[in-house]
């Protein structure tokens, strides 16, 4: 039987995480272990994870010195003891049922790697039409069906495929790991799902970005999809429309909004970087075994 890990990388997160955190707790029957990794935080994020784990063993602190999301993802990652590692922001609430609904996907495909589903805003003067787009493009399509990349705010995989990945993904912070552990995983031949009953709020703090910071981050995208060799001009056309759709509607957005802007979680230039350039793929069968446990 699949066990569950959750890894909450954070930093300086005090205003979200115990939210975030009460959330899962309050799925705790489906979890085996929640890791929050706290990344050099300078506020109360630790006291809040240290407040939880009092009443609530389960939940760990784990501590990561070196500043970056792929860093403490991996220190998470590496310390998660269950078969299948969960991953969601520290701003992340979960949904009714997210933790059994991963655990019930895995135990019925073992053709999949790792799962992500619906995304759904909070804080945002946008969260209803925003939730209203979703919903309907979400009704739309399959229950399951295959995806090339998944954010990390939603993610599950499978501790075997974690571990296939590991020595492949960039350690470079001006990537979105997150595109880079899912473009591994299709690397290596390994895929990925999109579930509808795994959904998650996530906070609309992005949306709050200034227009120049936003252009730093929308370009660690196209950045992340070229070091696989995978960029494209639709890509890059269609990560220009982003940035003139988020310039358009900013200065609204942070007149209208009650919260504050959220720092970004890549950097404007690498100072690491992994080689994950003529790989092998791993056979289908050998995952497969290996995700069954035999």
């Amino acid at each position: 039987m699949n066990t569950l890990s959750v890894v909450v990388p954070a930093f300086n997160e005090s205003a979200h995480l115990g939210e975030c955190l009460d959330a899962l707790l309050g799925q705790r029957e489906h979890i085996h272990e929640i890791i929050v990794v706290d990344n050099n935080s300078t506020d109360d994020t630790a006291a809040i994870v240290l407040d939880r784990r009092r009443r609530f063993p389960m939940v760990t602190l784990v501590a990561e010195s070196e500043r970056g999301v792929v860093h403490a993802r991996n220190t998470g990652f590496d310390h998660a003891g269950g078969s299948i590692i969960g991953r969601i922001d520290a701003d992340t609430h979960v949904g009714p049922g997210w933790a059994e609904s991963i655990l019930d996907f895995f135990d019925r495909r073992l053709d999949y790697a790792a799962v992500t589903g619906p995304i759904h805003l909070y804080d945002s003067p946008w969260a209803a039409p925003y939730r209203a787009f979703v919903n309907y493009t979400t009704k739309r399509k399959p229950d399951e069906l295959w995806v090339s990349a998944a954010s990390g705010n939603n993610f599950a995989i499978r501790r075997s495929a974690w571990q296939a990945a590991r020595d492949r993904v960039s350690l470079r912070t001006d990537l979105h790991e997150d595109i880079d552990l899912s473009l591994c995983l299709h690397r290596i031949g390994l895929r990925i799902a999109q579930i509808k009953s795994m959904c998650v709020e996530v906070s609309g703090r992005r949306l709050l970005t200034p227009p120049l910071e936003y252009r730093h981050y929308v370009s660690s995208s196209y950045r992340t999809w070229d070091h696989h060799n995978l960029a494209s001009r639709a890509l890059g056309r269609l990560l220009i429309m982003d940035m003139i759709l988020h310039t358009v509607h900013w200065p609204l957005t942070r007149m209208l909004s009650t919260c504050d802007s959220r720092i970004l979680p890549v950097s404007h230039s690498g100072t690491s970087v992994t080689s994950d350039r003529n790989l092998s793929p791993i056979g289908k069968n050998e995952f497969a075994t290996s995700a069954s446990g035999k």
